[in-house]
């Protein structure tokens, strides 16, 4: 970094000047497309600690955001920084097993019904990879049948258009050949008699079904009751692999995810963002002969940063902190529940219409057209925005959910449902 870099730096005073300097040296001023994407006025954040953010500008705003949802405890958690804080004087990364391989792994195994043994990775869209890559080498087969709307990172086999050509999705990015999502089928999420169809016409080609088992990357949707319990029914009958992508739902909806909130346990499960408390580590893993392939060294999986010792210190801290709290996740339950009242009663007082959905600490709330009773992107736009200025933040695209943590009050969801109902009102009549 150059002198006239660091003084550039130290002297924007504002969250767009810095924001429009952040663009010189990064591209788009992000190294996510989704911290940019619907942004009309940018936060530059200073710090963080429990629920709130702290921008350049010395603003203070109480954030449902939550990084994506990994900070089930909050921002700086004493508990998780702590212990990381620790192992950086000890060596973070080495490239040898360390014992905490075995801490983390056995945790994770206490906690989540469908794994007994495991790999480690540094991101969810990478462990996605690799779990493809293994189910295709346990099933010598190639299909995979995945669902609209469903997020499994940006690989190039995952990364779909929720436009299809038939069953075949398109690829979904720029610069991805029209071969990439040639092995993958898609279907719309809880259509029970899609579902059918495809495995009356390729159950004998597929290798998997992938899902998020609560579809949250357009808002929240669960599954609907016996659906989750179809799909572990045609996997078995036609010799293919369940995948739970619970990226999102692991340690978050329950202990042991969503496979332990509905009782379907999976053949292969996918895990990141609580798994590590906000430190970039993931995991995927199954039953001890899921992952044969992998003690064998059949498959391939490999990564020099992958289960580094920092967040393996991470994934132990955040996890034995959730195996000693039995009351954990009635606690969140009873937070979302009073958070889902509070919103609901802004919007009803307000007279808006907003979508709001539920499971445990994750909840979408969604600002609707009246007339159409169609989402309102225009309209939820200037919502998130006159939140903001009022010391809220949630994340301007109505897709993105909102996440709970234990370092939220009642307090602090009275406080942003009164924060909504100004905003509401104040933006009544504007939008689509």
């Amino acid at each position: 970094m150059t002198p006239d870099t660091i003084n550039d730096v130290r002297t924007a005073h504002s969250n767009a000047e810095a924001y429009a300097d952040l663009h010189r040296f990064v591209a788009g001023g992000v190294s996510s497309n989704m911290r940019a994407k619907g942004v009309a006025t940018p936060i530059v954040v200073d710090s963080a600690a429990g629920c709130r953010i702290r921008d350049i500008e010395g603003n203070e705003l109480i954030d449902v955001n939550m990084g994506y949802g990994p900070h089930i405890f909050g921002y700086a958690d004493p508990d998780v920084t702590g212990q990381v804080a620790d192992q950086f004087t000890r060596g973070h990364l080495t490239g040898l097993p360390h014992r905490l391989d075995r801490q983390a792994a056995g945790l994770v195994t206490e906690l989540v019904p469908g794994i007994e043994r495991l790999r480690f990775a540094n991101s969810g869209t990478e462990a996605l990879m690799s779990t493809v890559r293994l189910a295709r080498a346990l099933t010598g087969r190639t299909l995979l049948l995945t669902f609209e709307g469903h997020y499994h990172g940006w690989s190039e086999t995952l990364l779909r258009s929720a436009e299809t050509d038939g069953y075949r999705p398109r690829p979904g990015a720029a610069g991805m050949i029209p071969e990439a999502t040639a092995h993958t089928l898609q279907v719309p999420w809880n259509d029970a008699e899609a579902v059918e169809k495809v495995f009356e016409e390729h159950g004998g080609r597929l290798s998997a079904v992938v899902c998020e088992p609560v579809l949250g990357n357009v808002g929240v949707v669960p599954p609907d009751p016996g659906f989750l319990a179809l799909l572990r029914e045609r996997t078995r009958e036609h010799g293919a692999l369940l995948v739970f992508d619970e990226v999102i739902t692991g340690f978050r909806v329950a202990r042991g995810g969503a496979q332990e909130l509905y009782g379907i346990v999976p053949d292969l499960t996918v895990l990141s963002k609580v798994l590590g408390g906000g430190f970039p580590v993931a995991a995927f893993g199954g039953a001890r002969e899921a992952m044969e392939p992998l003690a064998t060294y059949a498959a391939f999986h490999a990564g020099v940063y992958s289960g580094n010792h920092a967040a393996l210190r991470a994934v132990a801290a955040t996890l034995t902190k959730i195996a000693a709290a039995p009351a954990l996740y009635t606690e969140l339950e009873a937070l979302g529940a009073h958070a889902e009242a509070r919103v609901r009663a802004a919007a009803d007082s307000a007279g808006r219409v907003l979508a709001v959905d539920r499971v445990g600490s994750v909840m979408s709330v969604q600002l609707m057209a009246a007339a159409s009773g169609r989402l309102d992107r225009q309209g939820h736009r200037l919502l998130q925005m006159a939140c903001q200025r009022r010391g809220v933040y949630f994340h301007p695209v109505p897709e993105e959910p909102w996440f709970l943590s234990t370092a939220h009050t009642r307090s602090d969801i009275d406080t942003i449902a009164g924060v909504l109902g100004e905003a509401l009102a104040e933006t009544a009549g504007a939008g689509g």
